[in-house]
């Protein structure tokens, strides 16, 4: 799914499905009320389908906020090592403007 740069020792760009992502501050974007519902929800399926408890989840996605053109979405692209799976949650530009 995509190459966090802190793994492959490299100093490499972070990938969503081969294409490059940047990575976007949280003070960049105003989240709606949708998309906290769809972090939140997000949260909630990955935890329960990988079996962990939600605060491992939140703590690998801190920081990792990222658009990949030309999606208009944001990802929150995060590897979760307790597992060595990589993670995303999607958020459709429905839901967050720029700043």
């Amino acid at each position: 799914m995509f190459l966090d740069e802190s793994m492959c020792g490299c100093g490499g760009k972070v990938q969503l499905n081969q294409r490059m992502a940047r990575r976007v501050s949280l003070f960049e974007v105003h989240f709606k009320q949708e998309a906290m519902v769809l972090i939140g929800m997000g949260i909630k399926k990955l935890s329960a389908m990988h079996g962990l408890p939600e605060g491992i989840i939140k703590k690998h996605m801190k920081g990792n906020l990222f658009t990949a053109p030309p999606s208009k979405h944001l990802y929150f692209l995060f590897h979760v090592p307790e597992i060595d799976a990589d993670m995303h949650i999607a958020i459709p530009p429905c839901h967050f403007d720029f700043l």
